[in-house]
């Protein structure tokens, strides 16, 4: 556009000296060149010193306007040559008005002594450039505007990109954390309980075949002792496979929530009982792997240290964050809470996107899990 609107204000003060000349006389012809070529200097000096650009401006338009009272012919059109040079610096709405007062003044004594119709006229085609000018400006400071917002869309794009893939990646990292902890705690359970039961179970085996010969009653009762012993461990491995197979539709979300309530409730033979506080929105897989695994930890420390038979769950969503509190109807802690392996592995998980943990024993002990919302302000 500016380089346009250059062309079109040399052709404005070129065309017209050149046109103008017939009305010329022959002795002035000097004297008029010599005053084109001082008003070109003008244009030239003008795009050469910016700083001084408004008073080149202004001397340029008294020129302009005494070369027109002057010699006459379309000399006036040199004026809106000036118009377009002081539009194309663009200038404050408050400026535009004042220089198109001041050239429009310039251009009324530049056109004394002609008709009232072509004054008129002239006049008319000054205020329509101007305002053509002004609108070709604000037109393009929205377009410039607009290329602005879309470099900086496009950079918020990349970003919003490389933040995705970030969290894809560190999303996977926590799941693959997870699922390593989960088999070290099949393993530990496996070893601790499972293990101690068989060895158990071995031990009274020797015993009631040492006792068939000599106590048949004692011998009886160790037998059964050995069958409850054979079924509790059968009812442990059942619910460690599990854990460890896989369910086919269920596969898809095996860190829902819902799906932990069921499966402890018929795993653990408890009342687990589950609700949503506050508008329910979709979860990241990161968060919603801690919350599923901080929930896992709470109902197994719940039932196993605490001997509960009722466990409640409560999903909390607020603007910013959601919470999950685990209460639970066993007995209370007697050690410190601090100390507990379980703990310490839900602190360090929520630690990773800057969560918090709390506990209260208010009659039921509970925790309560509290991470931010990606993406809230």
């Amino acid at each position: 556009m500016n380089s346009m609107l250059y062309r079109i204000r040399i052709l404005l003060a070129v065309l017209p000296c050149i046109i103008s000349i017939a009305h010329v006389e022959a002795g002035s012809y000097a004297f008029y060149t010599a005053y084109v070529l001082l008003t070109m200097l003008l244009i030239k000096a003008g795009s050469m010193l910016p700083r001084f650009r408004p008073v080149l401006a202004l001397l340029e338009l008294l020129a302009y306007s005494w070369l027109s009272y002057t010699f006459g012919g379309v000399l006036f059109l040199l004026l809106f040559s000036s118009l377009i040079a002081i539009f194309r610096s663009r200038p404050s709405p408050a400026s535009s008005l004042l220089w198109t007062v001041i050239g429009f003044t310039a251009l009324l004594a530049g056109l004394q002594g002609m008709d009232y119709e072509i004054v008129f006229a002239v006049a008319l085609l000054w205020a329509t450039t101007a305002a053509i000018l002004y609108a070709s400006n604000n037109f393009e400071d929205k377009r410039l505007q607009i290329e602005d917002l879309y470099e900086a869309l496009a950079a918020s794009n990349v970003e919003l990109s490389a933040a995705k893939s970030r969290m894809q990646d560190y999303a996977s990292q926590v799941e693959l954390n997870a699922q390593i902890e989960e088999r070290n705690r099949i393993a530990k359970d496996i070893h601790d309980d499972l293990g101690h039961r068989l060895i158990r179970v071995k031990m009274m085996s020797e015993a009631a075949l040492h006792l068939f010969d000599a106590d048949t009653d004692r011998a009886k009762l160790t037998v059964e002792q050995i069958r409850d012993q054979l079924q509790d461990s059968m009812e442990l491995m059942r619910r460690t496979v599990r854990r460890l197979a896989a369910d086919g539709e269920k596969d898809a979300r095996r860190y829902a929530l819902d799906r932990l309530v069921e499966e402890s409730a018929s795993g653990l033979g408890i009342t687990v009982s589950f609700q949503i506080i506050g508008m329910l929105r979709p979860l990241y897989p990161s968060i919603e792997l801690i919350l599923f695994k901080n929930a896992q930890e709470a109902i197994t420390n719940a039932v196993r240290h605490g001997k509960a038979t009722s466990v409640a769950i409560d999903l909390e969503f607020s603007a910013a964050s959601v919470s999950l509190t685990v209460s639970n109807n066993g007995s209370l802690p007697s050690e410190s809470i601090e100390s507990g392996i379980g703990i310490k592995g839900m602190k360090e998980r929520i630690a990773l996107i800057g969560g918090q943990l709390e506990w209260q024993m208010n009659g039921r002990f509970s925790v309560t899990t509290t991470l931010p919302l990606l993406g809230s302000s």
